[in-house]
């Protein structure tokens, strides 16, 4: 039981916590929450239920920020401590940071294979340094640069992180997929540099779509650009003008 322990610290402020809660509800804790942190702990683990830490403010503040010990336990034990799957599941959640990684890999023996395994989309929700170097992490385990449907390159682009698009790309990402989507996204955001990118160092076509998308918004330099790189306007284009 003695791994799950906070240090004194800790322990002092899960109790000030707990506090804190029941004078904001001006009552007393329920006998659950008075529980002693390890005991907390070990039931969440138990109980492979990634709910419980919304039950209350107390088991929120006690679980959800709890010691990254108790988060590899919890994992492991979800799935039976099948590392290769803990590891896969892990990666759903946001909490799921490289110093975990590094955690199942000691435990492993060697760093687990992901081949062609789906990168859950919250790493590409936003430009963030360290979720970029956990994507590169994965994709030279052999997790797909594509799963699902060019969605992470797309929502790259879409959100304007060109670093993620770069090492995508190098794993092999597919910069048309859904007919230049890519592309037509970062163009119909007016973002130059990115769209410069797919074109002169992808070799990327320009289509019409993206050039009535970019003519729909008034984006005449992009039309412009997309023009210039082959781009033909067909006559719904002309005709949104």
């Amino acid at each position: 039981m003695s791994k799950h322990l906070l240090s004194p610290n800790e322990h002092d402020r899960h109790k000030k916590r707990r506090k804190e809660t029941a004078l904001d509800n001006n009552q007393q804790p329920s006998l659950l929450e008075q529980l002693p942190y390890e005991l907390l702990t070990s039931i969440f683990i138990q109980s492979s239920n990634a709910q419980l830490p919304l039950v209350s403010r107390t088991f929120y503040y006690a679980l959800y920020q709890c010691p990254e010990d108790v988060k590899l336990q919890w994992l492991l034990h979800r799935d039976n401590y099948v590392m290769a799957l803990a590891l896969e599941h892990g990666l759903r959640f946001r909490f799921f940071n490289q110093r975990l990684l590094d955690r199942f890999d000691a435990m492993h023996g060697s760093p687990i294979r992901l081949d062609n395994k789906m990168l859950p989309p919250h790493l590409f929700a936003e430009c963030d340094p360290r979720r970029h170097d956990l994507v590169v992490k994965l994709l030279e385990r052999g997790a797909s640069p594509h799963k699902p449907q060019g969605y992470p390159l797309i929502k790259s682009a879409q959100i304007g992180h060109l670093d993620m698009i770069k090492s995508l790309v190098a794993f092999g990402a597919d910069p048309t997929a859904k007919d230049n989507m890519a592309l037509r996204v970062c163009a119909a955001r007016d973002n130059k540099a990115l769209v410069k990118y797919f074109l002169s160092d992808l070799g990327v076509k320009p289509d019409s779509e993206t050039l009535k998308a970019c003519v729909r918004k008034d984006l005449w330099d992009m039309v412009n650009i997309l023009i210039a790189h082959g781009a033909v306007p067909d006559l719904s284009t002309i005709n949104c003008t």
